[in-house]
């Protein structure tokens, strides 16, 4: 996959992306104040994190399939036979 690409088309990006424009919009309609600053900083650290999730997908892809949970048996398979 193309190296910005997996980045834009990822959903937490466009997640955070969105987010932003709400905080945006909150903030042209409000005036300043403490909980402002508060929204900005966490978008900051919403989009920091989407960004290093997609970076650590790129860099290790069995890392991703990991943090999903843990990896379950196949129940097509056969057990194996025990010789006794």
């Amino acid at each position: 996959m193309g190296t910005l690409r997996k980045y834009l088309i990822n959903g937490a990006i466009i997640s955070s992306v969105l987010s932003g424009v709400s905080a945006f919009r909150q903030s042209r309609r409000s005036e300043t104040d403490w909980r402002t600053y508060l929204t900005w900083i966490a978008w900051g650290l919403t989009l920091v994190v989407a960004i290093g999730t997609v970076r650590m997908e790129s860099l290790d892809p069995a890392a991703a399939t990991h943090a999903a949970g843990p990896k379950l048996k196949d129940p097509r398979k056969k057990p194996k036979k025990s010789k006794q």
